[in-house]
């Protein structure tokens, strides 16, 4: 399973990982570490059919986990680099709102954008969260629901969206006014 799993997504993973560090060579080291995890997990996934979100999770995991240990800034990324209106191929929608996404949560205040990032996108635990910030656990799920809030307002002024039948994401046009973060 793990070859088929190699051929059919190494390559997207790849570019998605090339699009968030900028370089190939590092993210060619992600990469491997990204199927390491792949390989000494691939018996907890359930729903085989589900493969590529799980992928995608254990990707932006290790991109995040980079970001952790190198130290790299996110502040080098500007919202005016994404496009106006994403394309209807789903990685690319996928790549263009997970970096609107990471920037907007990084734009937040402290309080906010820490336990976003561990809850949203790094899909923590709130009462991991709740020990390691040495806060309670409502007041991890007291910020995390006024971030949440907060990067909805966000994405409402610098996007419009189009949402399909079962709710996810068709398409999305960045407006010009509201996105500076």
């Amino acid at each position: 399973m793990i070859e088929k799993v190699w051929k059919e997504f190494s390559q997207q993973l790849l570019a998605f990982i090339v699009n968030k560090v900028s370089d190939k060579s590092i993210a060619e080291d992600v990469l491997q570490d990204v199927f390491i995890k792949v390989y000494q997990n691939i018996e907890t996934l359930e729903d085989k059919d589900k493969v590529r979100p799980w992928l995608y999770s254990i990707t932006r995991n290790a991109i995040y986990d980079l970001y952790r240990k190198k130290s790299l800034d996110y502040s080098d990324i500007e919202l005016d680099e994404l496009p106006l209106v994403s394309l209807h191929k789903n990685e690319n929608l996928d790549r263009c709102l997970d970096r609107c996404l990471d920037i907007l949560i990084k734009n937040l205040s402290a309080d906010y954008s820490t336990v976003l990032d561990a809850s949203e996108l790094q899909g923590r635990k709130q009462k991991e969260i709740a020990e390691e910030q040495g806060l309670s656990l409502p007041a991890v799920k007291s910020r995390i629901k006024r971030g949440r809030a907060q990067l909805k307002d966000k994405l409402q002024a610098c996007c419009d969206f189009e949402f399909r039948d079962d709710g996810g994401v068709e398409s999305f046009c960045r407006n010009k006014c509201g996105c500076d973060g």
